[in-house]
C-alpha cells in the first residue's frame, strides 16, 4: 500500500509554483499517493482532477498580494486555525505521512496541524520574503519543520540570515525547465520573422498584477522615440487572477496606458496560456520588469525563455541574478526604474551585434541545477527520507505500546 502525502497548496491558480508541484507529484507518483488541499475552485484543482488526483477543500480563503492590514493579519490568524484542525483530522482520517507545505500562506496551518497530528512538515518556498514581518514569521515557524526546499540562495538567505539555527534544514533547489505543449491554446498570428518587414518581438510573460512591473514596461516603451516604436512588437502573455479584483483594474488600466502612449496597435494581449512555446519563439528578447517587492526567487518565465534561447532583460531582483548574468544571456536593470529600462531597451534594439551576442550567450543551455531529472531525483529522496523517518518513529511507538 502506497504511503500517502498531504500537499498544502495556498492558491488554485496556475502559476510557477503549481507548475512546480506538478513536477513533484510526477516525481512520486509510482511510490506515493497525493491528496492536494485547495483553498477553493479552480484551474489548477480542475488540472489535478483530470489527472486522477484526490483533492479537497480547507477555508484558507483569498488575500490580496502587498501588504496587508491589521484585520487582514487578524482573519488570516484565524482563518489557519481554522484551517489546521480540518487538516489534522483529514491527516488522522486519511494516515497521513508528510505534510508537504507548498507555499508560506498555508504555512500556520501546515505547522499546526502537523503538531497537532505528529507528522513532519517539508515546506517548499518558491519566493523572496521581502517584508521583515513575513520573514520573521516563516523563520520562527521554520522551526517546526523537518526540511525546507528554497528554489534560490537568495530565498534561502533570508530565511538562514532571520536565523542561522536553520541553515541545517534548507535544501536550495532550482526549479526544473521541462517540456510543455508546444501549440498555443489561442491564435498568435504569423511569426515577425517570417514578414519582409521584422519588427523585434518584445514579449512578457506572467500574470498581471501590480508587482510583476508591466506598467513600468509600459511607461519605459513610451519613453522611446518614435523611431524605435516603429520597430517593436509587444505580446503580453497572460492574465489577470480571475478573483482579484486588484489585478482586474491593473489590467484595465495598462491598456489605457498603451493606447496613451500609441502602442495599442503594437500589443498582442495573448491572456492565459496552457502552452508558450510558440510565443518563446516569436520573442527577440524577454523583458522580465518585476518590482523589489514582487517576491521574485527563480521565475519559470526566466528559465523558459532561456530554454528557447531568448535573451531577458529582467530586474535584478530576487533570485533572477542567480541565472541571467548580465551582459552574457541578458541584461540587469533596477526594479521600478522605467528611465534605466528604457535606456536598456533602446540600447538592445539599436545594437545589432548586443542582440546576437545575448541570444548566443541564451542559446548556451542550463547547467544541472535546472535539469528535471535533478529535480525529481533531489526531491523523491528528501521526501523518501521524510516518510521514511516517520514511519520509523510509528514502528518504534507501536513495538513500545504495553500489552492490553
Amino acid at each position: 500500500m502506497k504511503r500517502k502525502i498531504l500537499f498544502l497548496e495556498q492558491q488554485s491558480w496556475l502559476s510557477g509554483a503549481q507548475r512546480v508541484l506538478e513536477f513533484v507529484l510526477d516525481a512520486i507518483a509510482e511510490t506515493y499517493d497525493p491528496i492536494v488541499a485547495l483553498p477553493g475552485e479552480g484551474p489548477f484543482r480542475r488540472t489535478l482532477s483530470d489527472r486522477g488526483i484526490k483533492t479537497l477543500t480547507y477555508p484558507l480563503g483569498f488575500y490580496r498580494t502587498g501588504r496587508k492590514s491589521r484585520l487582514e493579519m487578524l482573519t488570516f490568524g484565524g482563518r489557519s486555525i481554522l484551517c489546521a484542525l480540518k487538516l489534522a483530522g483529514v491527516i488522522r482520517r486519511e494516515d497521513i505521512g508528510l505534510v508537504y507545505v507548498n507555499g508560506p500562506r498555508c504555512l500556520p496551518a501546515g505547522v499546526l496541524a502537523a503538531r497537532l497530528t505528529g507528522r513532519p512538515v517539508l515546506f517548499h518556498l518558491h519566493l523572496t520574503l521581502v517584508r521583515k514581518p513575513e520573514i520573521l514569521l516563516v523563520a520562527s515557524l521554520a522551526h517546526y519543520v523537518s526540511a525546507i526546499v528554497a528554489c534560490s540562495r537568495r530565498a534561502a538567505g533570508d530565511i538562514v540570515n532571520a536565523d542561522r539555527s536553520l541553515a541545517g534544514r534548507v535544501h536550495i533547489l532550482y526549479n526544473p525547465v521541462g517540456g510543455e505543449p508546444a501549440i498555443a491554446t489561442k491564435h498568435v498570428g504569423p511569426s515577425p520573422k517570417a514578414n519582409t518587414y521584422a519588427p523585434l518581438t518584445l514579449g512578457v510573460v506572467g500574470r498581471i498584477t501590480k508587482p510583476k512591473g508591466q506598467r513600468i514596461f509600459l511607461n519605459a516603451l513610451g519613453r522611446l522615440s518614435p523611431e524605435l516604436k516603429d520597430k517593436i512588437r509587444v505580446i503580453f502573455v497572460g492574465s489577470p487572477s480571475p478573483d482579484n479584483v486588484e489585478d482586474l483594474i491593473y489590467n484595465q488600466r495598462l491598456k489605457d496606458c498603451a493606447a496613451q502612449f500609441n502602442l495599442s496597435q503594437k500589443i498582442q494581449w495573448a491572456g492565459y496560456q496552457t502552452g508558450v512555446s510558440v510565443f518563446y519563439r516569436a520573442m527577440d528578447v524577454l523583458v522580465h520588469p518585476s518590482l523589489w517587492d514582487a517576491g521574485e526567487s527563480m521565475p519559470l518565465a526566466v528559465l523558459e525563455a532561456l530554454q528557447h534561447g531568448v535573451p531577458v532583460i529582467a530586474s535584478w531582483a530576487g533570485g533572477i541574478p542567480e541565472v541571467i548574468h548580465h551582459g552574457f544571456n541578458g541584461l540587469l536593470v533596477p526594479p521600478g526604474n522605467e528611465v534605466v529600462l528604457s535606456r536598456t531597451l533602446e540600447h538592445f534594439l539599436r545594437d545589432t551585434s548586443l542582440r546576437a551576442h545575448l541570444r548566443s550567450g541564451a542559446q548556451s543551455g542550463f547547467d544541472e541545477r535546472f535539469s528535471i531529472e535533478n529535480f525529481k531525483t533531489e526531491i523523491r529522496e528528501l521526501i523518501w527520507k521524510l516518510c521514511s523517518t516517520q514511519h520509523a518513529r510509528n514502528s518504534e511507538a507501536f513495538r513500545e505500546e504495553p500489552a492490553a
